[in-house]
């Protein structure tokens, strides 16, 4: 087999993926490909390092438990153009506040979003939900038994990355407190 040769496993992974369209669970893979979970996670690691020794517009992204075709992240600029707003391109700052808290405190109910913010946040969250960033994930097991809501695939993929441990850590990017800050809160 030459260089540029597919396997016949990797050729059906490859038509797989960009028939679905979205994110394909390595147990789908395993059904088509009519392998083991292994194997299946093989030809997935050989045909995404293909694509990335390429180095063309399309990459093959782990998704959490799942592979999806996607475009490179070298070019999202220039597709910006194309595609005027991005899922999370003109969010408000309060959108952007509330999509943050959901990212690092998921599951989370609409109460211990408006704990952390301070105000109201029913209607920011209803556009998250309506952009298809954050979704319901069930219900809380406290009175009331209010909605938990975390972020999405589509939330991964328009900030590129593959899952939730990829996030940067927050405490780095916070500012130390200074003297005068500590000042106040003895006072």
């Amino acid at each position: 087999m030459g260089e540029n040769t597919y396997s016949k496993n990797e050729a059906k992974a490859e038509a797989l993926l960009f028939s679905s369209g979205g994110v394909v669970l390595l147990e789908d893979v395993c059904l088509v490909l009519k392998i083991k979970k292994n194997e299946a996670e093989d030809v997935m690691k050989r045909l995404a390092a293909r694509y990335e020794q390429r180095k063309g517009g399309i990459i093959i992204r782990q998704v959490n438990e799942g592979w999806q075709l996607s475009s490179s992240p070298d070019y999202y600029d220039d597709l910006c153009v194309y595609f005027q707003e991005t899922a999370t391109g003109n969010l408000s700052r309060a959108a952007m506040e509330t999509l943050t808290i959901i990212a690092y405190n998921q599951p989370v109910t609409r109460a211990g979003i408006e704990m952390v913010r301070g105000v109201n946040s029913d209607g920011v969250l209803a556009k998250l939900v309506e952009r298809g960033l954050v979704a319901e994930r069930g219900k809380a097991d406290s009175p009331g038994r209010p909605t938990l809501y975390g972020t999405t695939e589509l939330f991964l993929k328009s900030i590129g990355i593959g899952n939730l441990s990829e996030l940067p850590d927050i405490t780095e990017s916070l500012p130390a407190a200074s003297d005068e800050t500590t000042e106040i809160i003895e006072e």
